[in-house]
């Protein structure tokens, strides 16, 4: 089944990773722009419930493999005049601060990661694995090869920071990918070693670097595809699944199990841009197009911004070859995996949860799950889709700019787009919809000012 219409809950990728399993937006949390960068305390609270959680309750063995980018408990060296608790985000831009970086003492463990938060086993990265510190893997709770760190840019990355000697960012996928068929092979192992029992279920979770810069395929893709580096980083993403695929059906499981691909924001602005190319093309090599018509690149409000490839397979559930326009939020994994194990969430846990099962299954007569979602750009803007009869209104509030780092202007003007008509964005109606506007900022506010929300839109 290919999702069309599903979106990530953020423009670009803390935000968007806490959505995914927590299912809540976000902007409930102290975190109201931006992503995490290098050394900030958790932003999942301990005891909420999470895609891991839930599953580890219900009898599966989790696991993740990959890029956190959630935040941890870090430890000061001793003596360190170090605060680690100042409120998010942190505004020392994105290059870190060496002074800070060096009095991290990586030899203690660290904490609030995912296996305080039901994840049975990890080895993963703190933030982005090839563009932030500290460049080296973590396995559970400890840094490894940290005893030599030493600060330096590694190759290929455009930010400093503290890094384990031996670290090199053409690999780091590999890596995960390699972790995470040895976890699906020794799960498949453990059932055939134990005849007559049933094979405990799974949960993997496996958020590659890949495509994120730096662009710097290993050997094994290099030149496979038309659209250079960034082009061969999206095969490695292929490969990489395809390891995944393999490991699943040579253990036996591959009909059981219910296997998505996504991403968490939309693609980088581009590195080869056209003279004429209109605003917001996400352009590699080859003239290829990495939103497509869509107006927008990470970051941004604009569907570029936001809108995921989404593919689910599962073929004892799930008919094959389908296609569904269902509109989807990558939050609503955790109310739909719960659906799946016959479970009911508890009150305070995944309010921006929505179960679409019956989408993903293509369930005869079903009624759309969805008809409206919130969206967010990385500066901090608001927008409401929302469907109203024949049309998809998406209207965008306190931004009349259309870049980037744009973030919202009070008191100001906003944007009024019927996606039905312009899914590329391109006709503001605003001001030729006065009612339109009306109804869905009243709604936007008030989805916005419910229980458990830090902040407040329009």
């Amino acid at each position: 089944m290919r999702l069309t219409d599903a979106h990530a809950a953020s423009a670009v990728c803390t935000p968007s990773r806490y959505a995914l399993l927590t299912g809540r937006y976000c902007w409930r949390t102290p975190l109201q722009r931006r992503v995490l960068f290098n050394y900030e305390p958790p932003l999942i609270e301990q005891g909420r419930v999470t895609l891991a959680s839930l599953l580890r309750e219900h009898g599966y063995r989790t696991a993740c493999f990959g890029k956190w980018h959630l935040g941890l408990w870090f430890t000061a060296a001793a003596g360190a005049p170090l605060s680690l608790t100042r409120p998010l985000p942190w505004d020392g831009g994105p290059l870190p601060d060496r002074s800070l970086s060096e009095r991290i003492d990586f030899a203690q463990p660290v904490g609030g990661g995912p296996t305080t938060l039901g994840f049975d086993e990890a080895f993963y990265t703190a933030g982005c694995s090839t563009d932030q510190e500290p460049y080296c893997f973590i396995d559970g709770d400890r840094c490894l090869g940290m005893e030599r760190a030493a600060y330096r840019r590694p190759h290929g990355s455009w930010r400093s920071g503290m890094a384990a000697p031996d670290w090199n960012n053409e690999t780091v996928d590999i890596e995960f990918t390699e972790r995470a068929v040895a976890f699906i092979d020794r799960q498949s192992r453990s059932a055939r070693r134990q005849p007559g029992r049933q094979r405990q279920p799974f949960f993997l979770y496996l958020p590659l670097s890949a495509p994120h810069s730096p662009h710097l395929p290993p050997e094994l893709v290099r030149g496979a595809s038309a659209a250079g580096p960034r082009g061969d980083q999206v095969a490695l993403v292929d490969w990489c699944v395809g390891q995944v695929a393999a490991a699943r059906a040579r253990g036996g499981v591959a009909d059981d199990t219910l296997l998505i691909v996504t991403s968490d924001n939309g693609p980088l602005i581009g590195s080869t841009p056209r003279p004429g190319d209109p605003e917001g093309t996400a352009r590699m090599d080859g003239d290829h197009r990495s939103a497509g018509g869509l107006r927008g690149y990470k970051a941004m409000i604009y569907d570029g911004g936001h809108r995921e490839p989404f593919i689910a397979r599962w073929p004892r559930a799930i008919p094959a070859g389908r296609e569904s326009d269902a509109l989807v939020c990558l939050s609503d994994l955790l109310a739909t995996c719960a659906a799946i194990v016959g479970a009911e969430l508890p009150d305070g846990a995944g309010e921006d949860s929505i179960n679409v099962l019956a989408a993903l299954t293509a369930a005869p007569g079903a009624a759309p799950a969805r008809t409206d979602m919130i969206h967010h750009s990385g500066a901090g803007v608001f927008a409401l889709r929302r469907n109203v009869g024949d049309a998809g209104w998406k209207l965008v509030v306190e931004c009349p700019g259309k870049g980037p780092g744009d973030g919202p202007v009070p008191g100001s003007s906003g944007q009024l787009y019927d996606l039905s008509r312009d899914l590329a964005e391109t006709t503001n109606l605003w001001h030729h919809h006065p009612n339109v506007v009306r109804a869905l900022t009243a709604h936007l506010v008030a989805q916005c000012s419910a229980a458990g929300s830090v902040a407040s839109a329009g």
